[in-house]
């Protein structure tokens, strides 16, 4: 952090937001807790009161008179966000609030009192965090919400207690309104020895006040960039990042800002973000890359990575990065459950449907995610399903054109040998032929014709049931079925038919067709 103008407002700064870290670390039992930018107050005589950072070029920045306290609730959020998943909201509002309450003299650190607007979030937190019986097992509370767990499962988890009583005993808690402060461990520090000073160069801090004006006074903040513009240096580079910023704003071209400020020696992953959008493919994945590498911790980078990558896989892969580095990203984990759904790896998508429903923000929007997850994994299962049937019919085509390559071969011999007889009999045939079938016994049946089979050679095999649930196979020609398709029957076709008994196991048919009507 840098400050201008008073020193010792800037060490008592320094030191709330360091025992505010400190002590979240503990209760998240993370050693080095970090945020995704570096935190930065200005106390500038000409700014207003302390009011909400903002994210300005790789910073979360706030401008405000000196004197001002800074919200340490906005800092635990900016905090938490970087190194957790989504808190329940109860949970997360407790702790904010009660990390607002937080005061710091040096290594001497209390929180827990009164606040002005005391609600049941507030009430439970405070509770937690001042009864003596709680007080100790709080961290538990937190690592189990990080880990996932519901507030009641983590109150049970940390307490040992029914979550219904912890309830009650919250609700009196704010009903008495009795809010007293209880010490808590922080870091050992002396202010004077531990922040040290330097100096802040005037061009840099006007960018800075212009950062916090964009939303307020556009044409002011503009002045202060160009001057600092004129002031070279590192105010440069500043001062043509906060111009395209400016074009941006007025809807105006940014690119020619964001090269000038790399020119002039910017070291800026949003920097490099923002101009890797307007370039083609290849420049923009060097500059994402580079941005990447600049911020370890920030996922954007990374996202955008995914978005220009055509390899599946390694689509895949970046998306699932970027997802972990952000767990509250929801856009992200929604992305990535599309993905590996489309690349096949449905047991993966499932666990990225949850995480995208954990993630988001709100009741509503959690529902709407656990639709489109249930309407992923019927399609999966139809999919499925239309799969098992493709592969089981082309099982079965593949085994009846063998049954009719064999029946051919079959076919073909006997009509060789029916000519080699021929033949040796001098090719005079008997005068009074008696077809074959005439001389095998025919009978009638009726019933439903429920399937046709339409073999090689022009062959039909009929399938009827009869009254009785009993199925007969008769072969046929062509010929005789030129008015009924093959396949199953949708209806089953009412028929009468003659046939000779004549079975034949090859084909798995009771007789040849003699005679069919539909009825």
């Amino acid at each position: 952090m840098d400050f201008v103008n008073d020193p010792a407002a800037a060490r008592d700064v320094l030191t709330q937001f360091e025992q505010a870290r400190w002590v979240l670390g503990n209760l998240l039992e993370i050693q080095e807790l970090r945020s995704l930018w570096p935190i930065r107050v200005v106390f500038e005589p000409s700014a207003g009161a302390a009011g909400e950072f903002t994210e300005r070029n790789g910073q979360f920045l706030l401008v405000c008179l000196p004197g001002s306290r800074p919200s340490l609730e906005q800092v635990t959020a900016i905090l938490l966000e970087a190194n957790t998943p989504r808190l329940p909201d109860d949970a997360q509002s407790g702790l904010l609030q009660l990390f607002g309450t937080l005061e710091a003299h040096g290594s001497h650190v209390t929180w827990g009192g009164p606040i002005l607007k005391p609600n049941l979030a507030w009430a439970r937190m405070q509770l937690f965090a001042t009864r003596f019986e709680y007080r100790a097992s709080l961290h538990v509370l937190v690592a189990s919400l990080k880990s996932g767990s519901s507030l009641s499962v983590a109150e049970r988890n940390a307490f040992g207690k029914d979550p219904a009583v912890l309830e009650k005993e919250v609700q009196a808690n704010l009903a008495a309104g009795n809010w007293q402060a209880v010490s808590v461990s922080g870091r050992p520090l002396d202010p004077k020895r531990d922040f040290g000073e330097h100096s802040l160069d005037a061009a840099v801090a006007d960018c800075y006040h212009a950062d916090s004006l964009l939303e307020t006074d556009l044409k002011a903040a503009e002045a202060l960039y160009n001057g600092a513009i004129g002031a070279g240096g590192t105010a440069k580079a500043l001062g043509f990042a906060g111009l395209a910023e400016v074009a941006k704003r007025r809807k105006e071209d940014p690119k020619p800002f964001l090269q000038n400020a790399l020119d002039a020696g910017i070291i800026s992953a949003p920097v490099d973000v923002a101009l890797a959008a307007l370039e083609p493919p290849q420049r923009a994945l060097e500059l994402l890359k580079r941005a990447a590498a600049l911020n370890p911790l920030w996922a954007v980078p990374i996202y955008e990575q995914a978005r220009l990558t055509t390899d599946p896989a390694a689509k895949e892969a970046l998306l699932r990065k970027a997802a972990q580095i952000d767990p509250r990203a929801t856009s992200y984990w929604l992305d990535l459950a599309q993905l590996q759904t489309t690349n096949g790896h449905a047991i993966e998508a499932q666990g990225s449907w949850l995480r995208a429903e954990d993630s988001a923000p709100t009741a509503g929007e959690k529902d709407h995610i656990h639709q489109m997850r249930m309407d992923t994994e019927q399609g999966r299962l139809d999919a499925a399903d239309a799969e098992r049937i493709r592969e089981r019919e082309a099982a079965h085509a593949d085994d009846q054109r063998a049954q009719d390559n064999e029946a051919d071969a079959i076919r073909a011999a006997e009509e060789k040998a029916n000519r080699e007889n021929d033949l040796a009999a001098g090719n005079e045939k008997p005068a009074d032929v008696v077809p074959w079938d005439a001389t095998l016994p025919q009978r009638k049946l009726t019933g439903l014709l429920t399937q046709v089979d339409c073999l090689h050679g022009g062959k039909t095999r009929l399938t009827i049931q009869e009254r009785s649930g009993k199925t007969t196979s008769v072969l046929g020609d062509s010929n005789l079925t030129t008015a009924i398709s093959c396949g199953i029957q949708q209806p089953p076709k009412k028929v009468s038919i003659s046939y000779a008994a004549d079975p034949d196991a090859h084909f798995r048919t009771a007789g040849r067709l003699v005679n069919l009507q539909l009825q």
